[in-house]
């Protein structure tokens, strides 16, 4: 893992570990079944705060900044919630599923460890492996399908800076994930079968008085996806005892300027959370 990448490049990319690859393939795979299951079963695991964020949502927004997708978002915190809510289906897929996704967070909890103990160490953040070790009910997998009908060229996913502590980008059933680096040039990020990439979020730029920076980020329609959509998944690692980015107060990060927080005073930077 080339730490030192980070704060210059603003991604890690490191080799995927055989036994998190097979496990992000196989939650991938009952995925993509649990998506074809009928509309009427999916919204019975409705996304719920109550439970810890988890559950089943239908984007259907209009306009160039509107979300256009379905995602499902797991953490160990809402296990029970969703055992108990998809026990009651009758439905195998979803069951599947649900045990698949919760199972990946112990899986990638070795390799999440690993990068917040040589960021530790390298960028001087005092105490960030426990924070994130901490942190582990509240590390939020979230599952994406991305429809068609779009255009070739088109922001499937809008730019924007992630509002947790660090975002592990686990899979990606196509190309189209660009960075913009922070030299304001979109490029391609390299998740692949072989490899996958960490990028600093909005609470690691907090926290580590802006040594490292939110790397702004989007999704790009390729010639297959505009037509036959995507599938992919990522892991928000947030950070319980650095405050959050205040949203209601600043609005949502997919409408502000692409590399909006690059360059920014650590001081203007922080007025941004919630106190």
């Amino acid at each position: 893992m080339q730490i030192h990448q980070l704060q210059n490049q603003g991604f890690v990319a490191l080799t995927y570990p055989p036994d998190l690859r097979d496990a992000v393939a196989k939650a991938v795979d009952s995925w993509k079944k649990f998506c074809e299951l009928p509309t009427a079963i999916k919204e019975q695991l409705p996304y719920s705060n109550n439970a810890d964020g988890v559950g089943y949502e239908m984007k259907r927004g209009i306009g160039n900044m509107a979300d256009r997708k379905e995602n499902f978002d797991v953490t160990t915190a809402g296990e029970g919630w969703l055992r108990e809510r998809v026990g009651k289906l009758g439905s195998p897929e979803a069951q599947v599923f649900v045990a698949d996704a919760v199972g990946l967070v112990a899986c990638m909890k070795p390799t999440v460890l690993k990068f917040a103990k040589e960021a530790e160490t390298f960028y001087g953040l005092t105490g960030f492996v426990d924070e994130v070790d901490q942190s582990e009910d509240a590390f939020f997998v979230r599952f994406i399908h991305y429809a068609g009908e779009r255009r070739v060229g088109e922001e499937t996913a809008v730019a924007h800076t992630d509002q947790s502590g660090f975002t592990f980008h686990l899979f990606e059933s196509a190309p189209g994930l660009q960075c913009l680096t922070y030299d304001g040039i979109w490029i391609n990020m390299p998740v692949s079968a072989g490899e996958t990439v960490i990028i600093p979020s909005m609470q690691m730029q907090l926290r580590s008085a802006g040594k490292l920076t939110a790397l702004c980020h989007r999704v790009i329609a390729t010639d297959y996806t505009a037509t036959h959509g995507r599938y992919s998944a990522v892991c928000f690692v947030q950070l319980k005892n650095t405050p959050k980015y205040d949203k209601e107060m600043h609005g949502r990060l997919q409408e502000k300027k692409a590399g909006f927080n690059y360059g920014m005073a650590p001081q203007d930077f922080a007025k941004l959370f919630k106190s």
